[in-house]
């Protein structure tokens, strides 16, 4: 079967009202960088994006791209026919042949034709013996027929799309990615909320080149599928375990989270990112109670995103494995963030954190770090 076009819908993007245009047009700028150097034309209509085909086109590449922008609900290859039921029955030979037995599902979204869903449904009854394929209201092979201002569109399955806001919408945001398996999703989920993810990546190696070079980068490749062109942030680690040495280790994993929300506002206001995103889910593990939380974001002015906070860790390990970071994530790798104390306190004062904080020059340190972080793009 050779299609002439595809057509997108949007889902969550339709409930917005006058300033559904700005999300709109976002996202057929996300579809037209997705599709890079697909061949193609495009179309913006009021209710959907039409993709025309060519003879050049690959439509099974700029399916699965489309499967990784947000903001669309749903997509499928269409064959066009004209507005006439006729035309529809002819276009409709070339999807089945015999022995197929089919439903028919027609839809109008037009009143400029002078029929209906129902009569279109009807003469494909009435006219039967004329198809190849037997008509059967119950059977699981469905037609879609659905006729618009420009023309009826004719396709079988719906794929499903990421749903959510097109990436961009909601601004940008810092999001912290460690070498484990929550913070990719936690970057995937922000993303699926409209935010533009810049990558920031405390490490543990002499260099930031070796950083570069290590898993992080792939993991960041693959988000950036979804995202489109993005960059990450390599900061070394070591200033960091210089100034804490003599800090009481029960607090270390406390002070470190303190540490790194301070450097991540500071590249937010490089990028002129609004938010923090991190992987952190409630009880997870002892920095993640609600009162080392607590503890970890005082004094930080961005607004720090966790979209993991309810999330328990085998869902979040579907959804690595479904994004395609699961088995990126669990290669080995000597991660900052497990560089914690035997015996970590799963509750701290707040004002007791803020002192040892200050005791230990952590704002200096967060400082030095940013004179010895790089940023690398990623395409």
């Amino acid at each position: 079967m050779e299609y002439s076009a595809i057509t997108i819908h949007f889902g969550e993007i339709w409930l917005k009202g006058r300033n559904r245009h700005t999300f709109t047009s976002l996202l057929t700028r996300n579809i037209k960088d997705a599709l890079r150097p697909e061949s193609y034309s495009l179309e913006n209509n009021r209710d959907r994006i039409m993709i025309y085909l060519n003879k050049n086109s690959d439509i099974g590449s700029i399916l699965i791209k489309l499967g990784h922008v947000f903001g669309i609900s749903w997509f499928a290859p269409v064959e066009i026919a004209r507005n006439d039921i006729g035309s529809m029955m002819e276009a409709s030979k070339n999807f089945f042949g015999r022995g197929d037995n089919v439903r028919i599902e027609a839809h109008r979204s037009t009143k400029s034709v002078p029929f209906d869903s129902t009569e279109i449904v009807t003469h494909f009854i009435k006219n039967a013996k004329r198809l190849p394929f037997s008509l059967d209201a119950k059977s699981d092979k469905i037609l879609h027929i659905n006729v618009t201002e420009k023309g009826t569109l004719l396709y079988l399955n719906k794929i499903r799309g990421l749903n959510g806001l097109p990436v961009g919408s909601s601004g940008t945001g810092i999001s912290l990615l460690s070498g484990g398996i929550d913070s990719p999703v936690a970057s995937f989920y922000a993303m699926k909320r409209g935010i533009t993810p810049i990558f920031l990546h405390v490490h543990p190696f002499a260099a930031n080149k070796e950083a570069a070079a290590s898993k992080i980068t792939d993991i960041a490749k693959v988000l950036s599928l979804y995202s489109g062109r993005s960059k990450i942030y390599y900061s070394p680690s070591h200033i960091f375990q210089a100034a804490v040495l003599k800090a009481d280790t029960r607090y270390e994993h406390i002070l470190f989270k303190r540490f790194i929300y301070r450097l991540a506002e500071e590249v937010a206001n490089i990028e002129g990112a609004e938010s923090i995103i991190t992987g952190e889910s409630l009880g997870q593990v002892s920095s993640q109670t609600i009162s080392n939380l607590r503890s970890s974001e005082y004094g930080i002015n961005k607004f720090i995103i966790r979209p993991l906070i309810s999330f328990d860790k085998q869902e979040i390990v579907n959804n690595a494995r479904s994004i395609g970071t699961h088995d990126l994530s669990i290669k080995p790798y000597k991660d900052v963030c497990s560089l914690n104390a035997m015996d970590p306190a799963t509750r701290s004062d707040l004002l007791e954190i803020e002192k040892m904080y200050k005791r230990c020059k952590l704002d200096a340190a967060v400082k030095k770090t940013l004179k010895q972080t790089d940023a690398f793009d990623l395409d």
